[in-house]
């Protein structure tokens, strides 16, 4: 019983911080190039459970033991009618009867995530358990057969199942658990301001912004001149350019789709707009910037868009679709207030009015 507890209670509590998180995605509808973030959440480990006492009847476990394997790509997919395959998560070992993983960097058996572009990351994924421990493959010929069997260029290394004992019932898991929290880089739409020193970027790309806590990136080309007439940020920051900080003396500016200067038509710099590789490492910060994850090296790409002078960039938030899953959270989260309450009550019965029968 205390269970189901846990299990409304972490689902609510997951629904509260996606609530916080849409709440803030609306809070900044308005912000220029402001990216929404995305919560994903996931499950507790599911953990086996059986029959106490039961007897134990070993007859065809071996035969109702039988594997299917789908591959696309590097990609595979497994499931199995006998036993289970096992995982090391940070909260413990979790069991399933079907599983998605790929091999890591580092060469072994792995689950995985898509980002929105469907690029593979394998770094926040789980290692696959066998029965001598996390699967090694290397950069050997991967092969599983129909009994589970793990073959490396031909070789056994090691069996994807676990057997179980006959009285085990299933698996059971505690609930929902906030897991990290994405930010969506899709394009903003860009709208026009007739201001010459504001600049939208159509595609993948940041301008490279330094600050007194080292180089950041942003999409906010709201820029402007100080007083040294160098072009900044609207909180005052350097914006960079290939020969450094970017200063502009005259009236006339124009700016090409390349990011090149041009003030009273001799050429002055070009904007440095780089693309970032590992965008899932960046981090927000304040005024709108971006810096890469602690311990972590910006890979830095040719920028392939095209920059736009005198437009920005709007948020990337579409508030009937945040409003749509607010009330959606909302209404989870009264069900889950009510599993809570029919918990409580069926609890104090149990107490004070079982116990003095």
């Amino acid at each position: 019983m205390l269970r189901g507890l846990y299990t409304a209670t972490s689902a609510m509590k997951t629904n509260n911080k996606k609530l916080e998180v849409i709440t803030n995605n609306i809070a900044n509808i308005d912000t220029v190039a402001y990216k929404k973030d995305l919560v994903v959440s996931e499950s507790f480990p599911e953990t086996l459970i059986k029959k106490i006492n039961a007897p134990m009847d070993f007859t065809n476990m071996e035969a109702t033991r039988k594997v299917t394997v789908n591959k696309e790509d590097n990609l595979y997919e497994v499931n199995t009618t006998g036993g289970y395959f096992k995982v090391k998560t940070p909260n413990g070992e979790s069991y399933h009867k079907d599983l998605k993983f790929t091999v890591n960097e580092d060469g072994y058996l792995s689950t995985y995530y898509k980002d929105l572009n469907g690029e593979i990351d394998t770094k926040s994924g789980y290692l696959l358990l066998g029965n001598k421990g996390p699967i090694k493959i290397g950069d050997g010929e991967l092969q599983i057969n129909e009994r589970g069997q793990v073959l490396v260029g031909g070789n056994v290394v090691d069996n994807l199942v676990m057997p179980v004992s006959p009285n085990t019932i299933g698996t059971l898991n505690a609930g929902v658990r906030l897991d990290r929290v994405y930010v969506n880089h899709e394009q903003g739409q860009l709208y026009e301001t007739d201001n010459n020193l504001d600049v939208g970027i159509k595609g993948r790309g940041f301008f490279k912004v330094e600050t007194p806590a080292g180089l950041r990136y942003t999409r906010d080309g709201s820029f402007a001149l100080n007083k040294d007439h160098e072009l900044v940020t609207l909180d005052g920051y350097k914006v960079e350019g290939f020969d450094g900080p970017i200063i502009l003396d005259g009236s006339d500016i124009s700016i090409n789709e390349l990011g090149e200067i041009m003030v009273d038509g001799e050429y002055m710099d070009t904007i440095q707009v780089v693309d970032i590789e590992n965008r899932k490492d960046l981090r927000k910060e304040a005024s709108n910037m971006y810096r890469m994850a602690e311990g972590v090296q910006g890979k830095e790409a040719e920028f392939t868009g095209q920059v736009v002078q005198g437009f920005l960039e709007k948020s990337n938030v579409n508030a009937v679709k945040e409003m749509v899953k607010m009330m959606s959270l909302f209404r989870n989260y009264e069900s889950g207030q009510k599993i809570v309450k029919a918990y409580d009550d069926t609890l104090g019965k149990a107490v004070n009015e079982v116990g003095k029968v």
